[in-house]
């Protein structure tokens, strides 16, 4: 009896042993892992962040899981004028009318020390172009409620009327960046407003981005003639400058709207792409001007 009691106490002595070194390995291999993930987290030159955006390819326009990543690594820079924003972004993309509240602030705080672009990426063009619950039935399923509640933004009662009724309105991206192209041309420190304008006039007037005349409804209040504006609406100089912008913004392979991109003399890198608020993009874009 002895010498199974003493057998059985050295089997399970032996289980033991192999018990706690197996977790000991298993302690070290955490401990490891979770010293890169601290230092990877910790790292300056990255950002996690929710993509809150509409797809280029898709059209669609939807939150993100938070799986995205944004790339920001600080550069140093000689002089502020060496500092250049672009602001991607689509007249019928929903984020960025919950986006253009942003970029206002950005530039009233920041717009003496940087030069701002605006850029149209064409996010309803070709087969993605065509009635608004036929090409973005999200919208109608309720994906405009995640922008207001993210962004703080409403809707229009009028846009929302053509949703939930006939849907009559079409989405067509490419006579709102026309419209934008001619008020750069003129009016160029007007065009971050203006590109909030048209946004506003889609998605809380409810205007059908079709109806060509509408334009100069907008353009007036920025300091154009109708008559003027109106004639260059049909200038295919105006069209072929925005499928350039389209072509430009494909060239970059951000693939979302709205996006904000950094550049300096020697570096071009992603502030945002997709959603984020005022605070955070200011604290990205802090580090370029020191």
């Amino acid at each position: 009896m002895i010498l199974n009691f003493l057998i059985g106490c050295h089997f399970f002595c032996k289980i033991g042993n192999q018990f706690l070194i197996r977790n000991m390995k298993n302690s070290i291999i955490i401990f490891t892992i979770s010293i890169i993930v601290l230092s990877c987290t910790s790292s300056k030159t990255k950002i996690m962040a929710k993509n809150d955006s509409c797809d280029i390819e898709t059209g669609i326009c939807l939150p993100d899981n938070g799986s995205s990543q944004n790339m920001l690594v600080k550069t140093s820079v000689d002089s502020l004028a060496e500092v250049k924003l672009t602001y991607y972004y689509d007249a019928l993309c929903g984020w960025c009318y919950g986006f253009s509240p942003v970029m206002s602030k950005l530039q009233d705080e920041f717009g003496d020390k940087l030069d701002i672009e605006v850029i149209s990426g064409g996010l309803f063009l070709g087969n993605r172009a065509g009635l608004i619950n036929e090409v973005a039935p999200h919208i109608k399923a309720g994906a405009y409620k995640n922008v207001e509640d993210r962004t703080g933004v409403k809707f229009g009662e009028t846009f929302l009327a053509d949703v939930y009724g006939e849907g009559k309105m079409t989405l067509n991206s490419i006579l709102p960046a026309v419209a934008l192209c001619i008020v750069k041309e003129k009016f160029a420190e007007n065009k971050l407003k203006f590109a909030a304008m048209l946004l506003e006039a889609v998605y809380s007037n409810g205007m059908n981005p079709i109806d060509i005349e509408m334009y100069a409804d907008y353009a007036v209040k920025i300091g154009f003639e109708r008559e003027e504006f109106n004639s260059k609406m049909l200038d295919p100089k105006y069209k072929d400058k925005a499928l350039k912008e389209f072509e430009y913004y494909k060239s970059q392979r951000i693939n979302g709207f709205p996006a904000v991109v950094i550049e300096t003399e020697d570096e071009k890198n992603i502030l945002s792409r997709g959603y984020i608020n005022y605070d955070e993009l200011k604290n990205r874009l802090v580090p370029y001007l020191e």
